[in-house]
């Protein structure tokens, strides 16, 4: 059975419904950057123009902007932030985004957060996109997508990131976050991602896990021995490409991202965990600490999550 029969049998147990019909859980295409230097002129230039090749491809489907304030998305609005964005130098998020209002999840999304300067040592900034996971379906989109994830690590200089499949939440998403967490611990190749900034503080030097494509810079891999002693090992195994950007390598696991199940996480995504584990930040963050439910969430069941591909 294809990776694409696995998600359409699924994935009616992951999205959700409010009961106006809106979404308020869509599975979705991500891919989270995490990058230094953000409050750098030269670099926000760099991210404005990911904005702006966002909006030139995907504008018919894009509704609101996030810049101080949330709005509709148009041209001149788009262009008034971008040029407001760029000049400035401290730590400023920028989203344009499908979603009919903040509690609805979106289809489509290009989001930053930038740190500031005097943060840099202990954090990073961040860059994330959201597509819908029917792209997987064609393989002109794959590479779509694909290509999307390359040239965003390469405008923003990528230290370490991850691309996959992953339940995509609204921007308000207090009210469902506790979900995430349970369908996270059903497909171990989910990766819950709603709380990326609160990840950004835990990684610097670090790298958060692994996933369908997975990226690490240089001085990150030399800790592992070098690109070339990674890239060797990890393409003798089938179905694991190693591609480099300009910062690093992106290492594919298998053709299309898996789901994968409790018992049976995907059989590539470990082989890339062995090699990278060395690399996962040691300190975590939770990936929620309350739920609506009553139950308490602490840093055990989340330590079992980060750890889903680890296989002694």
């Amino acid at each position: 059975m294809s990776c694409i029969d696995d998600i359409e049998r699924e994935v009616d147990k992951i999205e959700l419904n409010n009961a106006k019909g809106r979404p308020v859980i869509r599975l979705g295409l991500i891919a989270t950057l995490y990058f230094r230097y953000g409050y750098h002129p030269a670099v926000r230039k760099r991210i404005a123009a990911c904005f702006s090749d966002f909006h030139a491809e995907f504008g018919d489907v894009l509704r609101a902007i996030v810049y101080r304030r949330r709005g509709r998305l148009t041209p001149g609005k788009l262009q008034s932030a971008l040029e407001r964005f760029s000049a400035e130098g401290e730590g400023r998020e920028l989203n344009i985004n499908s979603a009919r209002s903040v509690h609805e999840a979106e289809s489509h999304c290009l989001q930053v957060l930038t740190e500031r300067e005097v943060c840099e040592s202990v954090s990073r900034s961040y860059i994330k996109m959201t597509m819908p996971w029917q792209m997987l379906k064609s393989q002109d989109d794959v590479d779509r997508f694909q290509a999307w994830v390359m040239r965003l690590a390469d405008r923003v200089d990528a230290e370490h990131g991850y691309a996959g499949l992953s339940p995509v939440l609204p921007y308000d998403f207090d009210s469902c976050s506790h979900l995430e967490y349970a369908i996270a611990r059903t497909y171990p190749g989910l990766e819950a991602d709603t709380h990326a900034y609160a990840a950004s503080l835990k990684l610097a030097g670090f790298i958060k896990g692994i996933n369908w494509l997975t990226l690490v810079s240089r001085p990150l891999l030399e800790r592992l021995g070098g690109l070339d002693l990674v890239r060797t090992d990890l393409s003798s195994h089938e179905g694991i490409q190693c591609l480099e950007y300009a910062g690093g390598l992106a290492i594919r696991a298998g053709a299309r991202p898996e789901l994968g199940s409790e018992t049976e996480p995907p059989v590539r995504y470990v082989t890339v965990n062995r090699v990278m584990r060395p690399l996962r930040s040691p300190d975590q963050d939770e990936l929620q600490s309350y739920s609506f439910d009553g139950e308490d969430r602490d840093k055990d069941p989340s330590s079992r999550w980060y750890a889903r591909f680890d296989q002694n």
